[in-house]
């Protein structure tokens, strides 16, 4: 009866260390969030933790689908002097790389809202590219990709190129009636803000996005742009 405790207490003994190395691999991988999300309180002691991050630069990328509007020049043809709109729907993709940082709570990022657009009809075809770049400041969420904030804003400024094909039907005459020139793409280059929020709800990251001409572009059609989709940290 004495060797029934004996083996019972050797098994034991084997069982007990790959649990134990099995434990301490599962307990440094839970640390390692909490390791993540602790960084933001000690990046703000000592010297403020501004300047270049020690994980820069890092990616971030969204998905949007919106609306663009542009905002034809005023045409003095028209009876009802109200300049023409014309809406086309969009599908964006936003890369974007967090150069510095505030802890992961404020970012300084580099990036574009690359947009595509195609719609086919009877009345022909119309394609749409849009390539901004810019440069936004970030608040809470989406600041950095750990960031597990609930809701933030970003602003930011940028130059942008734009092409629609037979968007401008127009025709260009001089003084005396002759024909200077058919302008029917737009092709397009201007300066541009943009501005919008990002919120996790129910679990789902969202980010809804704006951006509109600043001055006056290179063709003088003003566009609009506004989108919704989610973000992919």
């Amino acid at each position: 009866m004495r060797l029934l405790p004996t083996l019972l207490l050797l098994a034991t003994l084997t069982v007990s260390g790959p649990v134990q190395a099995q434990n301490t691999d599962l307990d440094r991988y839970t640390s390692a969030k909490g390791q993540q999300r602790r960084a933001r309180s000690s990046s703000n002691q000592g010297d403020g933790g501004y300047g270049w991050s020690e994980r820069h630069p890092e990616f971030m990328q969204e998905l949007t689908t919106g609306i663009y509007m542009y905002q034809l020049p005023y045409d003095p043809t028209n009876l009802y002097n109200v300049p023409p709109q014309i809406l086309l729907q969009g599908f964006n993709y936003i890369p974007r790389y967090a150069f510095w940082t505030k802890g992961d709570l404020l970012s300084l990022t580099a990036g574009s809202n690359l947009g595509l657009a195609l719609q086919l009809s009877n009345l022909g075809s119309v394609f749409m590219i849009n390539a901004p770049l810019s440069l936004e400041l970030n608040l809470g969420r989406g600041s950095m990709a750990d960031n597990d904030d609930p809701v933030g804003v970003y602003a930011g400024l940028g130059v942008e190129y734009n092409f629609v094909n037979d968007l401008l039907p127009k025709v260009y005459l001089d003084a005396n009636g002759n024909l200077i020139e058919t302008v029917n793409n737009l092709s397009q280059w201007g300066l541009q803000w943009t501005a919008g929020i990002r919120v996790r709800v129910a679990g789902r990251p969202y980010v809804l996005r704006i951006s509109r001409t600043l001055g006056t572009p290179s063709q003088k059609v003003t566009i609009t742009h506004l989108g919704f989709g989610v973000s992919m940290f």
